[in-house]
């Protein structure tokens, strides 16, 4: 159990594959920019700073399809400062409260299952956010944490906002 920047208790469903791994000392974490990440985020630097491990922070994003808005004009450095910026945010208060834990920050253009499955094959332990959206939203959107439950290589805890 860990407790968030606000003090709150949350309980992580972890799931641990059978297979036995080479430990790397690295845990990732997943981030957005919404507030439902900060109690995975906490649990993570709290694994991290348990385990002497480094926290890799990964936020993947895409741009939207041209598609939708055929004639949308993107300015490429501006997006990825902005991604970035996601990431600083999100760890401004943790950093200084776990000076003790290393922090990798890792923007990457990709589909967020796909980076975090990708980061976690040199993992320990890969943590995720549950926004908690229910199943019927949850079949029709699909779900970060459901990709990397089902796909990830070392064991992941999902902990729900």
């Amino acid at each position: 159990m860990s407790t968030d920047v606000a003090g709150q208790a949350h309980c992580p469903v972890v799931v641990v594959r059978d297979e036995p791994r080479q430990e790397h000392g690295e845990i990732v974490a997943g981030v957005d920019d919404s507030p439902e990440c900060e109690p995975a985020l906490a649990y993570a630097f709290e694994q991290a700073r348990l385990r002497g491990a480094t926290l890799r922070v990964v936020h993947a994003w895409q741009l939207p399809s041209l598609a939708l808005d055929p004639e949308a004009v993107y300015d490429m450095d501006e997006v990825r400062t902005a991604q970035h910026q996601v990431v600083r945010d999100r760890l401004q208060s943790l950093t200084r409260d776990h000076p003790q834990v290393k922090v990798v920050e890792d923007v990457r253009s990709a589909h967020p299952v796909d980076a975090l499955n990708r980061v976690a094959e040199q993992a320990d332990l890969l943590v995720v956010g549950s926004r908690g959206h229910g199943a019927v939203r949850s079949a029709l959107l699909g779900s970060v944490s459901r990709g990397v439950l089902h796909h990830a290589s070392c064991p992941v805890a999902v902990v729900r906002a």
